[in-house]
């Protein structure tokens, strides 16, 4: 399956919106973080985007690669995706793209910061607010009665 969502990437349109959608929420999964295949696809991408991001024609495969990453850092466990986001960040967010049309694609740029952004996210410890929901008692009698002290 995902050799054939590679094919896809190249496709324009809804086509490749739903193959990164597809490839991130296969890749997420446990089942296949543990082995190791989220970690293969990674290393694919990035190495597809090192060689692509200069030639004018590879510019929707180079877009595909940017939007399934965004997608996979947007559905990605935070504690999956902390020890992996080294093998994406030197090659895309470190190098610039020397090719003129394609520096200036906004899509291109538009992606490489959300992907930037959600790098940091990744990088973020995860806070837990104060004034989240607390569930009471299951029974009324029991939750009016810790709230004003034994009306009953």
């Amino acid at each position: 399956m995902i050799n054939i969502c590679k094919n896809y990437l190249t496709n324009t349109g809804k086509i490749r919106e739903g193959t990164a959608v597809l490839l991130a929420k296969l890749l997420t999964r446990p089942d296949v973080v543990k082995a190791g295949e989220t970690d293969l696809v990674l290393k694919f991408l990035a190495e597809s985007y090192v060689q692509g991001k200069d030639d004018s024609t590879q510019m929707f495969f180079v877009s595909g690669i940017l939007q399934t990453l965004t997608e996979i850092l947007k559905a990605g466990h935070r504690s999956d995706l902390l020890s992996r986001v080294d093998v994406i960040f030197d090659p895309l967010l470190k190098s610039d793209i020397k090719n003129k049309f394609m520096a200036k694609s906004t899509n291109l740029r538009k992606y490489k910061v959300q992907i930037a952004q959600r790098i940091g996210l990744v990088f973020l410890k995860p806070k837990v607010v104060k004034w989240r929901y607390q569930r009471g008692f299951r029974s009324l009698q029991q939750n009016l009665g810790s709230a004003s002290g034994a009306i009953i």
